[in-house]
């Protein structure tokens, strides 16, 4: 074992005496200890009893889930409904050429609304997978590849280095959607 130099004997007192003052004073002042600190401390409040016998009891009727969701104005204005006025509107005639019009001839086919998505790009991975970018109107990002459905509208055809084609799933429309820059 090795000996201690002057100077570490001289520190190793030091923090001796340091300990030595900070327990002589923690025993002087009994209120900074543990035991002092819980005998001057309140006790917590008791914790309250749960009263199982109230859910047996009846409870007042608050009138929620009352209201009809499919009237407008509040549950109250509606509680007599023989007191309310009936009014009887005629049904609108369908159009020549619609389905239901009474003329049993083939309804024409509808056209299909604009299209509102825009090609950004597509996306090759090693494996030679391709996905498609599109953009729609509301700045929605949709991706997808050969054979899937975007938007729960169009199905992807074909992907190429210029162009997306797409086909409308409700009408069977093919398009084509060529890449644009900003």
């Amino acid at each position: 074992m090795r000996t201690l130099s002057r100077r570490e004997k001289g520190l190793l007192a030091l923090v001796a005496l340091g300990a030595a003052l900070l327990l002589l004073q923690r025993f002087n002042h009994p209120a900074g200890t543990p035991a002092a600190r819980a005998r001057t401390e309140p006790l917590p409040p008791p914790v309250p009893r749960i009263d199982l016998a109230r859910l047996s009891a009846e409870r007042p009727d608050s009138g929620a889930g009352n209201r009809d969701l499919f009237r407008f104005g509040s549950a109250a204005r509606y509680e007599d409904d023989e007191d309310l006025p009936v009014a009887h509107v005629p049904l609108p005639t369908p159009a020549p050429g619609l389905p239901g019009d009474g003329s049993g001839a083939p309804a024409q086919a509808t056209s299909v609304p604009p299209l509102n998505l825009k090609y950004l790009g597509s996306v090759e991975n090693r494996a030679g997978v391709k996905v498609a970018v599109l953009l729609t109107d509301r700045k929605e990002v949709l991706t997808g590849q050969a054979g899937e459905t975007v938007a729960n509208r169009y199905r992807i055809a074909r992907i190429g280095l210029e162009s997306v084609d797409l086909e409308d799933v409700a009408s069977g429309q093919s398009r084509r959607i060529p890449l644009r820059g900003n």
